[in-house]
This record gives structure tokens, C-alpha cells and sequence, in this order.
């Protein structure tokens, strides 16, 4: 077929404009990849279901990825082909031209016998200039067919590109996912760690009273001391892990480090949505979905191409990639098995630990009445309390479990399996 000249390609990447969650007030930075991030100059306020959104419109890698794709998707592989066509034609035509006028002096020179020789050159001139053209058309037949099959070639190439760099940006958003989650859990954990520093500072006053009175020993006030130096540390470790969670975080969603995060509420997964989950018609959206089946697919093949188009004459690349993408399947397979069978058990620990926090809190109710009416001591009150804070704490860490994995399921049915899942 003719080939339609295309005009140069524009060499020039996508630089989107970063849009921030709950448009902050932000300013923009240009890092070393010359890629756009956003300096916020208010705190910046995430939610845990627009989270992705964030992700995909403001990181920096996902932004450059897409640009790899808009880059494949721009190149023209005809282009190469231009220069090729244009001296073929003119070949073409100029044997075409000498063939005709050579044909006309032949057919002036007549039958004379004084020109039997004559006629003979022309005949073999023509005869050689016959077999070039028809081997210049021949050429750009071929080179008709090569510019398909490049063309083609790049389609898969560009098809391949894409898929790529959607699984990468899958799993980036994946992780800041799992980072939104953890820095809620940590910063849960700093809360608890507050309180008890609190209440150790309320104890602390109120046994220093008594040491001076009399009535409890020194060793008691030490105890407690012990226990409030231990509290702080972890506090200083907590707020070490909350800062890089938070730093991560804002890199995720394409911010810079020292960006303030306000994180809200995590959602709950209720036991409905649990129990109405369909494995075996999940199981076949995940392998359908499933990148790593992908990727060994696109190497099956790519080997039954190399074969057909004669650049390897056995079929053994292909048939190992066959075995490989069939390993593949069985690994996925049991990989989201195994998401299952944990998602299940979340569900199992948080239904405990809501069974358990139910009786502490009515346990720790009861004793408050027991307390206030003198029926029971101090101590036994104070260790219905701690029961009741521990089951709560509890009930917090197996809920979000239960997310996590849920989430990751989620995920999964989407075609992402990490390592770490």
C-alpha cells in the first residue's frame, strides 16, 4: 500500500499540572527528572477512597511513566520506511522510462537486417532493465510488508509499554495505600502511648503524695517512674516512625518531603461484605487481571513470533514459555488462595476481639459502680481498666487487619500481587 509522509514527531514530554487533594495551597518544584512536584504551603488533607486519584494524577513516577507511554504512542515507524519508499520509486520510474524509450528506438529501427545487431543490444538492455524493475518492485513489496509487520511490532510494543507502566502505577498506589493505613495504626498507637503518659503522670503524683505520707514505699513511685521513662521512649520511636510514614506518604502522592498530612478516618469493612465475597468468581477476574500471567504471556508469544517469522527454527523457547506461563497460573492461583484463606481469618480475629472488647467493656462498668460504692479495691479497679483500654486496643489493631487484607484482596482481583502480599 502507499505510505502517507507523516511530519516530524514532537520530541517534547507531557508535563501535567499537579492538581493537590482539597486544593491546598501549593506551589510547584521542578526535581532532576524535570518532572513537576508540589510544595504545599497548607497541610494537605487525604482521604483514604480518594487516595488513588491522588496518587495517579500527582506522582512523579506514575507522571513519567505515562510520558514513556505518550512517547511510544507518538513514534511512527514509517518514518523510517520514507526515505526507502522515495528511492524505490525513483528507481522504479526511471527504469520504467529508459525500458519505454528503448522500446520506441527498437520499434523505429524496423526489421532491417543492417540493424540486426543493433536491435539485439537494445533487446538484452531491455532485458536487464526488465528484470531491475522487477526486482525494485519486488522491493517495495517487501518493504510495504516490512512496514506492516513494523508497524505492527510497534503496536505490540506500545500495547506492552502501556501495560507495564499500569502495573507500576497499580503498585504505587497499592503502597500508599498500605502507608495510609499504617500511619493511621501508628499514629492510633502514638495516641494510646499519650494517654498512658498521661495517666502515669496522674499515678506518679498521686503515689508521690502518698510516699511522703507514708502509706505506699518508695519501690511503688520508682515502679512507676520506670514505666513513664519507657512510655517516652516509645513515644520518641513512634513519632520517628510517624514522621517517615508521613514523609513516604506525601512522596507517594507526589508532594515533598516535610509536606504536613492530615489523614481521616479509615473505612470499615463490615462483616457483610466479607461473607458476600464470591472466591471462584474473583479467582478468574485475578488471572484474567493478572500482570505477572501477562508478562508470561507476552514472552509465549513473543517466542511463537520469533518462530513463525523464521528467527529461531525450534519451537523450544516457545514451548518453555508455555511451561512458564502455566507455572505462573498455578502460582497466582495459590498466591490468591492465600489472600483468601488470610482475609478470612482477619475477619475471625476482629469478630473475637469485638466478642472480647463487649465483655470488658461491661466488666469495667460494673466495677466502676463496684468501685464508686467501695465494694471493690483500687487495684482491682484499675485492672478492669486496663482489660477494657487492651481490648479496645485490640478490637483497633485486629480492624485494621481486617482492612489491610481486605484491601489487598481488592487488589489482587485487579491483578496486583506483590511480592509482599
Amino acid at each position: 500500500m502507499k505510505r502517507t509522509i507523516a511530519a516530524g514527531l514532537s520530541a517534547a514530554l507531557l508535563c501535567g499540572m499537579v492538581v493537590p487533594a482539597f486544593a491546598a495551597d501549593t506551589k510547584t518544584a521542578t526535581n532532576a527528572t524535570g518532572t513537576t512536584q508540589t510544595q504545599p504551603t497548607a497541610p494537605v488533607k487525604l482521604t483514604f477512597d480518594k487516595l488513588e486519584e491522588t496518587v495517579r494524577r500527582n506522582n512523579v513516577t506514575i507522571k513519567a511513566n505515562n510520558n514513556t507511554v505518550l512517547s511510544a504512542e507518538k513514534t511512527d515507524v514509517s518514518d523510517r520506511y520514507i526515505e526507502s519508499y522515495f528511492q524505490l520509486s525513483e528507481q522504479i520510474s526511471s527504469y520504467q522510462k529508459q525500458i519505454k524509450e528503448l522500446q520506441k528506438t527498437l520499434k523505429e529501427l524496423g526489421t532491417d537486417e543492417a540493424n540486426a545487431g543493433l536491435r539485439k543490444t537494445l533487446e538484452s538492455q531491455i532485458s536487464i532493465l526488465q528484470r531491475n524493475l522487477a526486482a525494485a518492485e519486488a522491493s517495495y513489496r517487501n518493504l510495504d510488508d516490512d512496514e506492516d509487520d513494523a508497524e505492527e511490532d510497534q503496536e505490540k510494543t506500545v500495547d506492552h509499554t502501556r501495560r507495564q507502566m499500569q502495573n507500576a502505577a497499580d503498585e504505587i498506589c497499592l503502597s500508599a495505600e498500605n502507608t495510609y493505613i499504617s500511619l493511621r495504626g501508628m499514629k492510633y498507637t502514638l495516641n494510646q502511648t499519650n494517654r498512658s503518659i498521661q495517666q502515669l503522670d496522674r499515678n506518679i503524683a498521686t503515689v508521690q503524695n502518698q510516699v511522703k505520707l507514708g502509706m505506699t514505699g518508695v519501690n511503688t513511685l520508682k515502679s512507676l517512674q520506670a514505666q513513664r521513662e519507657s512510655a517516652v521512649a516509645s513515644k520518641a520511636s513512634l513519632t520517628t516512625q510517624v514522621e517517615a510514614l508521613t514523609n513516604t506518604l506525601a512522596i507517594q502522592c507526589g508532594y515533598t518531603t516535610g509536606t504536613q498530612i492530615e489523614t481521616s478516618d479509615l473505612p470499615v469493612v463490615t462483616a457483610e461484605q466479607v461473607t458476600s465475597i464470591d472466591y471462584n468468581k474473583d479467582l478468574a477476574e485475578a488471572l484474567k487481571n493478572s500482570y505477572a500471567i501477562y508478562s508470561k504471556e507476552y514472552a509465549m508469544q513473543t517466542a511463537s513470533d520469533d518462530y513463525e517469522n523464521n528467527k529461531t527454527n525450534t519451537l523450544y523457547a516457545y514451548q518453555a514459555a508455555k511451561i512458564d506461563r502455566d507455572a505462573q497460573k498455578e502460582s497466582t492461583t495459590a498466591s490468591f488462595r492465600k489472600l483468601y484463606t488470610d482475609l478470612q481469618e482477619k475477619q475471625t480475629a476482629l469478630a473475637a476481639a469485638d466478642a472480647d472488647l463487649a465483655q470488658a467493656k461491661k466488666t469495667f462498668t460494673v466495677s466502676q459502680v463496684q468501685y464508686t460504692r467501695g465494694m471493690i479495691s483500687k487495684m482491682a479497679y484499675t485492672d478492669a481498666l486496663d482489660t477494657f483500654t487492651t481490648a479496645q486496643e485490640t478490637e483497633v489493631a485486629a480492624r485494621i487487619d481486617l482492612l489491610t487484607a481486605y484491601n489487598t484482596y481488592q487488589w489482587a482481583k485487579r491483578g496486583v500481587i506483590t511480592a509482599t502480599t
